[in-house]
């Protein structure tokens, strides 16, 4: 007789049943996690395996490349400076007496300063003598040559007189030797008599022209002689008014150059005046913009909260602790109250670009030279690619290849992943 199988088999109840239902469930939910897990964690291994660094986004700053107008320009900084401010200066050696005091309102033509030359005064009293002494030479030259003339105009009328009296004798000779009364011998003499008597004559008129001619020269360098010191003394009276140091423009005493009272050396300067109806703004450029500079660009400047704009008039040929001076002209405003030496702050446009690719300015200028740049990609990941520059502005810089528009960039600092070709962006 064959056994059958009812010794094989197990009777299993339904707790049994649940439990084994319960460790598939318990499975399953494992390898849901697991797998879980390692879609999560996979950017962290593959970024570890690849060697890509893990930057906070909240730290970096990002920008979009656009399209836009650049303007070329640097921001420098300079003072106002008075368009007109000259300087008083005494001409000659004496004592100072300031009349006016800094920051004193002045007209055009007001005397501000004197100076008193006792030098000068006995140099004028020196001149006057001698322009009196010269005055009194000239009549008593007139004089003399009056009385000059006069002895050659009587020498000319004897030998008239003498020509007269041998044409008589002359007269009496022919009649006397027609009737054969004299010899022809004495005839002769009569003759010759009269000759020489009309040479003498004719001597004594040209001694006269030729005396008048000599006395009027004579008579004009006496009177030259004067004029000419007049015109000293008029020119050490000018010197003498000159001393009156006026005001050349209307506006205020800027500062006092000297002491009052002091006693001052010749050509020295006295103290300033300062035109306040136009201003200029002196401004110092780096000697790196120095081949961009010429004269009529635009500059736009900001003095106590307002903006003003102006124009680069002059630029100095000479460089000075890296720095090159320039004038800009500021324009007019009655709501601008300037002052002396006041500070400004300047932006020079160079050159201004229309409808060109550009980006802010950021530390990737320095860090790779402007060669290259951080821009995001897909995944939240950054890389960095290579792109060419143009200009730069205070603000931007020209893109002229490797990016296109809208694509955004990193432009904070590189130091913690300058040397990674790509970073990944945490939250």
């Amino acid at each position: 007789m064959i056994n059958g199988t009812d010794g094989q088999d197990n009777v299993i109840d339904n707790d049994d049943k649940n439990k084994a239902s319960q460790r598939v469930i318990k499975i399953s939910a494992i390898t849901v996690l697991l797998l879980t897990l390692s879609y999560l964690s996979f950017p962290t291994i593959s970024q570890w395996y690849s060697a890509i660094p893990t930057i906070e986004e909240e730290g970096l700053i990002l920008n979009k490349v656009v399209r836009g107008d650049l303007v070329r320009d640097v921001v420098v900084s300079g003072k106002a400076v008075a368009a007109n401010a000259p300087q008083l200066y005494s001409t000659e050696i004496g004592k100072v007496t300031l009349l006016s005091k800094p920051g004193e309102a002045v007209e055009e033509g007001q005397t501000v300063a004197r100076v008193n030359s006792p030098e000068l005064i006995a140099l004028i009293k020196q001149q006057q003598t001698t322009l009196e002494q010269l005055s009194i030479n000239a009549n008593r030259g007139m004089l003399a040559d009056k009385e000059a003339q006069l002895d050659l105009e009587s020498k000319m009328n004897t030998a008239q007189s003498l020509l007269n009296v041998a044409k008589r004798e002359f007269q009496r000779a022919d009649l006397s030797y027609g009737k054969q009364i004299i010899s022809e011998v004495d005839w002769l003499k009569s003759k010759d008599a009269v000759a020489d008597a009309q040479r003498s004559f004719e001597h004594a008129q040209k001694r006269v022209l030729f005396a008048k001619e000599r006395l009027q020269f004579e008579k004009q360098h006496r009177e030259f002689l004067v004029q000419k010191e007049k015109l000293v003394l008029e020119e050490l009276n000018r010197r003498q008014q000159a001393l009156a140091i006026k005001a050349p423009v209307t506006g205020v005493v800027g500062n006092w150059l000297v002491a009052q009272k002091n006693t001052i050396a010749a050509n020295t300067a006295i103290m300033t005046v300062v035109d306040l109806s136009e201003y200029e703004a002196e401004l110092s450029v780096p000697e790196f913009y120095a081949d961009d500079l010429g004269l009529g660009l635009e500059v736009a400047m900001k003095v106590s909260g307002q903006d003003i704009r102006g124009q680069i008039i002059a630029i100095s040929p000479e460089v000075k602790a890296n720095q090159v001076t320039v004038r800009a002209k500021i324009a007019k405003s009655k709501a601008l109250q300037l002052r002396q030496n006041q500070r400004i702050s300047a932006r020079i446009e160079f050159e201004k670009k229309h409808n060109v690719l550009m980006v802010k300015r950021g530390a990737f200028m320095g860090s790779f030279g402007g060669k290259y740049i951080f821009t995001l990609v897909e995944g939240g990941y950054a890389k960095k690619v290579a792109i060419t520059t143009g200009a730069s502005s205070v603000d931007y810089i020209e893109i002229l290849s490797g990016l296109d528009e809208k694509q955004q960039v990193i432009t904070s600092d590189y130091s913690d992943f300058s040397q990674a070709e790509q970073i990944y962006l945490g939250g």
